[in-house]
């Protein structure tokens, strides 16, 4: 009689669980199929490039938490010209940009337009095959023509440059820029290194 009842215990103990199995199914099915898609969610794959230069801030864009801009002060500039840098293969266009703000400087240019990015992995340099300078009045090749930025407004860079690649950019290298002269003072610019890494997580289709 006692090996009647265990036995029925068992099966009633397999019984449950494959009822649970189920429900943790269909909770599943029910969270994907309408939860997600009423909170405006949905799975993504981001691929960019993390920068680094030192003394460098790391920031992420408000959606996508991807660690893909780097801010920074030139150094013996007493904190008075920030750069921004970020890089991107994308469909149409392989990019480098820099961006420049703060207040107290005028004039700014480089001493050069020998910009090179420098494969890390394979040690090989790579030349940039266009560098554009976005001013106030437009968008040009970069020269090493002096440029009178216009005064500092809430939410815009100063100034501008964009090193443009043909061929996808490596996977790790760095950016070695010519010095720059701010009010006629001449400075190094650092090298900035990018390596590429992923993301993937769930962010708001509306960003």
């Amino acid at each position: 009689m006692s090996q009647v009842v265990v036995t029925y215990e068992k099966e009633e103990f397999l019984i449950i669980l494959m009822l649970g199995i189920k429900m943790k199914f269909y909770a599943t099915l029910l969270f994907m199929f309408l939860v997600l898609p009423l909170s405006g969610c949905a799975p993504n794959v981001v691929t960019y490039y993390r920068p680094m230069v030192d003394g460098g801030k790391v920031l992420t864009p408000r959606c996508v938490p991807t660690e893909s801009i780097v801010e920074f002060n030139l150094p013996n500039t007493n904190g008075r010209l920030h750069v921004r840098a970020w890089a991107n293969n994308g469909k149409h266009i392989n990019q480098i940009s820099l961006f420049f703000s703060g207040k107290d400087w005028n004039v700014i240019h480089f001493t050069s337009t020998d910009f090179q990015i420098r494969d890390i992995e394979k040690n090989v340099i790579i030349g940039a095959s266009s560098i554009l300078a976005y001013r106030s009045d437009g968008a040009s090749n970069l020269t090493t023509e002096p440029y009178l930025a216009q005064p500092e407004r809430p939410g815009l860079f100063r100034f501008h440059v964009q090193i443009n690649s043909s061929n996808p950019l490596p996977n790790n290298f760095e950016l070695l820029s010519p010095s720059i002269v701010i009010d006629g003072e001449e400075i190094v610019f650092p090298s900035i290194r990018f390596e590429q890494k992923q993301w993937i997580g769930v962010n708001p289709l509306n960003c």
